[in-house]
């Protein structure tokens, strides 16, 4: 049987179940297969084929083959596929790995007119292919890719890069003065990789340059090798674009820019610079030519501050992600939605590690255990239920409320949760006797939220009534009316805009409490007297998701106006506004460190940005 002929329903090493092909060419063929072991997980299976080939070329081509699965088990990066398996059977060799929805880039430009894209998404994807290549070249020792060129880079409906195809890609080997095959790919390929001297970082740079060209131009430099005409746009960007393309195409290693980051710093800055161009205001006549200058100036110094690191779509696609935590650690994330699973998976790489399923309908609330060994999760049946991290099986379930459950919280010492229900109540029961519980009945409607002070020693909840509560820790298992007795006493309550409260988040020091407002505010409260400290009014619309930085300086909200807003919790400064592009947000969750934002949206996916 020759390669690209696998059959549907073929099964592979008893567990991978072909779906169809998707591409053919070169030694083999990609199919679109199920891994039948792993919850019929989409992936991808890279084939090469044996047969019809000399000897030679069979060891050409297994050792291509080893090479790619080796290096590619050992990286772990946003743009680069993760490898799962790798096997022979029946005279083939198969790669097993993530499945990528899109299509080349070289096929984006066979359906562009002139084969050209726009300066912003050249940019756009020249600087995640910076990150990919710097990743790259940043092992020990590092890795030169070889063959950057569209053919090579697949694109997702979201603009997502991955950089695929390692079968020439090498390890750079110091004091080895050429390398020992010739490969790569006419027009992309740097002179040293014809034998004249070893692949180095700058032998990447070459192809990106050439890669850049082409998308700018439309000019395929596989007919012209190492001849680039001058860009046809001769505006200041293009020319400004122009000049570092130049450079990264010099014939000389030496001559093109130094490293990567460098190229990736004047590519931000020329992004940075269009961007401010279009979001300020074109300056008065009588603004003198300094203060424009040094305005233009600042924009060009102005640093990307938001980077993806992951992008995870195993949700249902459209139905939307209502909640987020990350574990204690910072290592996981758990996702959950209108789908009704929780996930649990890798926060920089997306590789799932658990699925629990048991709710029956949305999921709308999450919370690690201290410990990071279990998690909560409140539901639309009404239920709160305890997954074990380890096995994905689920531990017990608490049905004390008798209507949706919306928010869970863990208490700090791990003894306690707090679950916030749509029967206008809060619970707070023991972890080890779910049926030792106290019920807090204050609120007038349904409790859309409930968390806990950093301390542990207080709870806040809010929802349709309006009304921000804070009250202290029950400590007894006094009846119902009597615990709201008792606490009615010693609560604060923070009444602001008269609209729903749809999320609150605690400052890490305790002083402070922020409540997310449907009717498009974010208030920030102090804790102790409820006077209210700050309110946030630049949201268009409903507030749903909300989270405090750890350190205190910033805080996220999103909506339904489809905004991520980063600003300052001291003074309300806007510090970034962005559009991720997945309809309405409705969860958000900083990593433990501060360094990474989570954000769930309408269309079922998660994205994980690394915010500087």
């Amino acid at each position: 049987m020759s390669s690209g002929l696998l059959p549907s329903q073929t099964v592979l090493r008893g567990r991978y179940q072909i779906i169809a092909p998707v591409g053919q060419g070169g030694f083999g063929a990609v199919y679109r297969a199920i891994d039948l072991a792993l919850a019929n997980r989409t992936v991808a299976i890279k084939e090469m084929s044996q047969q019809y080939l000399s000897a030679k070329e069979q060891q050409e081509a297994a050792t291509a083959f080893q090479q790619e699965a080796h290096l590619l088990a050992g990286l772990l990066h946003p743009n680069l596929p993760r490898i799962y398996d790798h096997f022979s059977e029946k005279g083939r060799w198969y790669l097993v790995m993530d499945f990528i929805e899109g299509e080349t880039l070289e096929a984006r430009l066979s359906h562009m007119p002139e084969g050209r894209l726009p300066l912003d998404e050249v940019l756009r994807l020249g600087i995640q292919l910076c990150n990919v290549l710097g990743y790259l070249h940043s092992r020990q020792p590092p890795i030169i890719f070889r063959d950057l060129k569209p053919a090579n880079i697949m694109l997702t409906s979201e603009g997502h890069v991955y950089l695929i195809d390692f079968g020439i890609a090498r390890l750079f080997k110091p004091g080895q003065s050429k390398d020992t095959t010739a490969l790569g790919s006419a027009g992309y390929a740097a002179p040293e990789q014809y034998g004249r001297a070893q692949s180095t970082p700058q032998t990447d740079i070459y192809a990106l340059g050439a890669t850049l060209h082409q998308l700018v131009t439309g000019q395929d430099p596989s007919f012209s090798p190492f001849s680039f005409a001058p860009f046809p746009q001769q505006d200041a960007d293009h020319r400004r674009l122009e000049a570092l393309v130049m450079r990264m195409v010099q014939t000389e290693a030496s001559r093109r820019p130094a490293s990567i980051q460098e190229v990736k710093a004047e590519l931000e800055s020329l992004a940075a610079e269009r961007l401010s161009a279009r979001s300020q205001p074109a300056p008065a006549a009588s603004a003198s030519a300094s203060s424009v200058t040094a305005v233009s100036r600042a924009a060009l110094q102005t640093p990307r501050p938001i980077v993806t690191r992951c992008l995870y779509n195993g949700h249902r696609r459209n139905s939307g992600i209502y909640a987020l935590a990350w574990s204690p650690d910072g290592r996981l994330v758990a996702s959950s939605g209108a789908d009704g699973s929780v996930q649990i998976w890798e926060a920089l790489s997306g590789r799932q590690q658990q699925r629990c399923e048991g709710h029956r309908g949305p999921v709308y609330g999450l919370a690690w255990s201290p410990d990071g060994q279990r998690l909560a999760s409140a539901g639309r049946d009404g239920t709160v239920r305890l997954w074990s991290l380890s096995s994905g099986e689920e531990l017990t379930s608490y049905q004390g409320h008798t209507s949706h459950v919306y928010s869970v919280a863990w208490s700090p010492d791990g003894q306690w949760l707090a679950s916030a229900s749509e029967d206008g109540t809060v619970h707070v029961w023991a972890v080890a006797s779910p049926w030792e519980s106290s019920i807090y009945r204050a609120h007038r409607e349904s409790v859309k939220a409930v968390a806990w002070s950093p301390t542990g020693q207080r709870l806040a909840s809010g929802g349709s009534d309006c009304m921000l509560r804070i009250w202290p820790r029950p400590t007894n298992k006094a009846r119902s009316f009597l615990t709201s007795f008792l606490l009615s006493r010693q609560q604060v309550n923070c009444q602001g805009q008269q609209r729903r409260i749809d999320a609150i988040a605690w400052s890490r020091d305790g002083r402070y409490i922020a409540a997310a407002k449907a009717g498009g505010h974010v208030e920030i409260w102090e804790s102790q007297r409820g006077r209210l400290q700050l309110a946030y009014r630049q949201h268009r619309g409903p507030v749903h998701a909300l989270s405090w930085r750890p350190d205190g300086f910033l805080l996220a909200s999103g909506g339904r106006d489809g905004l991520v807003h980063c600003w300052q919790a001291v003074d309300g400064r806007q510090w970034l506004t962005y559009n991720s592009r997945q309809g309405i947000i409705y969860a958000l969750a900083w990593s433990p460190d501060g360094r990474y934002l989570a954000c769930g949206g309408k269309d079922g996916s998660v994205y994980i940005w690394e915010i500087s």
